[in-house]
């Protein structure tokens, strides 16, 4: 796992925890107050820096509750990443079964799996000609023109549904 840039710089606890570990000359260290401000503000303390300073003569199980601190933060950390990925799957297959099968999927009405009834009597609207068996192009408002004629038709046709995902996915407060 990378280093945060935010974990290498110092912060007002690791001058504190320095003023009580590494005092001036006249004053006594502080292992109190220290050991209380690493068990309650351990996560907000940068991890190289603080450890530079603690003495080399002190027991690694007086810094248990520092260390417990650090990981637990990590782990929420690596937690919420995870909840985000997984938000993120679960949105973009419901949009691309939104965009394969339509908006109204689950009331089997709509989507690209839709069938259309072309009887003997239908006609293109921008030909006018019968379709025959001819390959057709179908729009969400189920209006059915010929294939090669969809570039003819003058009218740009916007497919309902498509873009919208992007737009759905750019709201959310991760993406």
């Amino acid at each position: 796992m990378a280093s945060d840039p935010e974990d290498q710089q110092p912060n007002v606890y690791t001058t504190l925890l320095s003023l009580y570990l590494k005092p001036p000359s006249p004053h006594k260290v502080q292992w109190e107050p220290a050991l209380q401000l690493l068990s309650k503000h351990g996560p907000r303390l940068p991890a190289a820096n603080t450890l530079d300073l603690m003495p080399s003569d002190l027991h690694v199980s007086e810094l248990s509750s520092y260390f417990l601190g650090r990981i637990r933060s990590a782990n929420t950390v690596v937690r919420e990443e995870r909840i985000i990925a997984s938000l993120q799957s679960v949105m973009k297959i419901s949009l691309s079964s939104e965009l394969a099968f339509g908006p109204e999927h689950m009331q089997q009405k709509g989507g690209r799996s839709r069938r259309v009834v072309i009887r003997e009597e239908d006609h293109c609207r921008v030909c006018h000609k019968r379709f025959g068996n001819s390959a057709v192009r179908v729009y969400p408002d189920n209006e059915v023109i010929h294939y090669g004629c969809v570039g003819r038709s003058g009218v740009q046709r916007i497919k309902t549904g498509q873009g919208q995902g992007l737009q759905a996915l750019r709201q959310l407060p991760w993406g």
